[in-house]
């Protein structure tokens, strides 16, 4: 019978010599090998550098939206809220300073509330873009070409926008916005990240 050293560990057998080295049938060794790695830790290994720089582009396109815009027009809001008071003056039903920059910077924050809601699906997509997956791809594509059309349009709004409002904010964002979907698009579809897509598949 094998024979364990005191201060050893209870995995470890301690043999004599002379002793049998041949195992009884169905014996099977105590000790652990080390744990297989995980299918997360794989994919961390193996995903390439355009896949992630695609998620990270997506996720600060995503921030320029919920916060970003609405920001925009916080750093403006005392603009707006004189152009509040005026449009009330001129209508017959005045409005004090305060109510004015309230509702100003309330706008922003109802902005802030209803870009988040709609951006629910962009998360969903860069997460799952992230892990690899076709059909993310397929729908940040789709989400990414209406966002490039909002860019625009928030441009044009900017461009011709109310009186008395400097839209310097408001271009800075939209190019910065524009230039990170544009990049999060091109990057998830360059041939490194088309072949991790593919291998995922299998």
């Amino acid at each position: 019978m094998a024979e364990h050293e005191p201060f050893a560990s209870p995995y470890h057998q301690v043999r004599l010599p002379g002793q049998e080295q041949e195992q009884p049938p169905g014996w099977v060794s105590p000790v652990v090998g080390p744990m297989p790695s995980s299918s997360w830790e794989t994919a961390e290994r193996t995903r390439p550098a355009t896949l992630t720089a695609s998620f990270w582009c997506w996720l600060a396109a995503t921030v320029l939206v919920v916060l970003g815009l609405p920001g925009v027009f916080a750093l403006q809001h005392e603009e707006f809220a004189q152009v509040l008071m005026e449009d009330n003056s001129a209508s017959g039903t005045p409005l004090d300073e305060a109510t004015a920059r309230f509702a100003a910077l309330a706008t922003s924050g109802v902005f802030a509330v209803g870009f988040a809601i709609l951006a629910v699906p962009y998360v969903v997509g860069f997460i799952n873009l992230r892990a690899g997956k076709g059909w993310a791809r397929v729908l940040l594509a789709v989400l990414g070409g209406l966002g490039l059309l909002f860019g625009l349009i928030a441009l044009a709004a900017f461009t011709g926008g109310v009186e008395d409002m400097s839209p310097r904010y408001g271009y800075l964002w939209v190019a910065v916005f524009l230039i990170t979907t544009t990049v999060a698009v091109v990057l998830m579809f360059l041939p490194s990240a088309n072949d991790h897509v593919r291998g995922t598949r299998r």
